[in-house]
């Protein structure tokens, strides 16, 4: 079976490559909304045989109903797509982190960022901290080539061990195959669900300094700001809640301390995840 097809190949000028799977290492979908804001009008260079990379029990196809008749199923995706922010090639692995053949598309990717002369690889992500989202969101890094980093950046320098994400294979790969590779992770809430523009928004400010263009981010700089709005709404209504959160600052060093007759962060979640739903049961952006 082929593993993906390749487009009508394009002419472009040292893009970057981003990574922004969905799926392990994207909490609050941060990372992968972000890309996908980035390359919203982005063209299609390559796409991956679901067939070939999905299991369909982990990364189940959708069906759509109307009046009760089924009348669309939605596949799940991965793709290469070109797009050029304010002037500047960009190319982008979107869509859902794939369960079979990463070795295979580790190599295939390896193979376009050559015929495409990728100039850096940077990878996003997002993790689930004990932190509270009125506090500025804070991302930390990790590269190969000390070149990439950008004033401000903060490292990651503790040695860890933790399950890998398909995009952090990717990365890995390229980075073998001599690619220089930057990658940022954003600490989201741990009580938060999708959509989170805080981490969303502070990802993109990354992704711009390393394509190295200002991209026009002041619409999801106001969304951030209302939700954390929003957020803080909802703990003056529940004070369960507002001692939770107020208990994280004290997580982050001293756990033993947090009372333990708090509600969990999937109860503060799923509160949240109400009070932003709309009528029609999709949550407000």
């Amino acid at each position: 079976m082929q593993l993906f097809q390749l487009h009508q190949p394009v002419a472009l000028t040292e893009p970057v490559l981003v990574l922004g799977l969905a799926g392990w290492g994207d909490a609050a979908a941060a990372a992968s909304d972000a890309v996908d804001w980035l390359v919203e009008d982005a063209s299609m260079i390559a796409t991956f045989e679901p067939d070939a990379i999905f299991d369909y029990r982990s990364n189940r196809p959708i069906l759509r109903f109307t009046a009760g008749e089924p009348l669309t199923v939605s596949w799940p995706r991965m793709e290469l797509v070109h797009a050029n922010p304010s002037g500047r090639d960009v190319l982008a692995l979107v869509g859902n982190e794939p369960d079979f053949q990463w070795a295979g598309i580790a190599d295939a990717l390896v193979d376009m960022a050559e015929r495409f002369d990728v100039s850096h690889v940077v990878a996003v992500g997002a993790v689930p901290t004990p932190v509270r989202h009125s506090m500025p969101t804070a991302v930390f890094g990790t590269s190969s080539d000390s070149r990439l980093l950008m004033p401000g950046d903060e490292m990651l320098m503790d040695e860890i061990v933790v399950p890998a994400a398909a995009g952090s294979v990717f990365r890995a790969e390229l980075e073998r195959a001599g690619f220089p590779t930057v990658g940022y992770w954003a600490q989201v809430p741990q009580y938060v669900g999708r959509p989170y523009q805080p981490a969303m928004h502070a990802l993109l400010v990354k992704i711009s300094e390393q394509i190295g263009v200002d991209i026009n981010l002041t619409e999801v700089e106001a969304g951030a700001y209302d939700q954390i709005k929003r957020l803080d709404e909802i703990l003056e209504k529940r004070s369960d809640a507002r001692d939770f959160v107020e208990g994280l600052d004290i997580s982050v060093g001293t756990t033993s301390q947090i009372p333990t007759d708090l509600p969990t962060a999937d109860e503060i979640a799923e509160e949240f995840s109400k009070y932003l739903r709309g009528s029609d049961g999709d949550v407000e952006s």
